[in-house]
């Protein structure tokens, strides 16, 4: 039998913490950092209720009081429910297009980052 959408919902966004904390192990990042986002990842998936639910009622603050929930990644929930994509598992899986990648960073728009791209070979945010 087929999950309901809830149950969906939360096991598609835990998921996806997880998958970001996988790529943030695999690329060296601080191990209290990839396990603030799988501590999140348990949370969600065990949630009673709908993520969504939670946001729509309490807004961040109600993500933010869920245990292992901080600020950063009660700002990666949202995103993943109000865009249905979360743009820095994107980057860490290296889906996003150089051009798109370089304009992420603020002061840059779309026209320098093609440019960067472009002309001098930017391809990430790495020095």
């Amino acid at each position: 039998m087929e999950a309901p959408l809830p149950e969906r919902l939360n096991e598609d966004i835990a998921g996806r913490l997880e998958e970001v904390a996988q790529l943030l192990a695999t690329q060296g990042a601080s191990r209290f950092r990839v396990r603030a986002y799988q501590r999140a990842a348990e949370t969600v998936r065990r949630l009673p209720r709908p993520v969504s639910d939670i946001l729509a009622q309490e807004g961040l603050e109600g993500l933010q009081a869920l245990p292992g929930v901080g600020e950063s990644i009660a700002r990666a929930i949202r995103d993943i429910l109000a865009r249905g994509r979360l743009a820095m598992l994107e980057r860490l899986r290296g889906e996003s297009d150089p051009a798109t990648l370089l304009a992420s960073v603020p002061g840059i728009g779309r026209a320098t980052a093609d440019r960067l791209h472009q002309e001098l070979g930017l391809e990430t945010l790495d020095w």
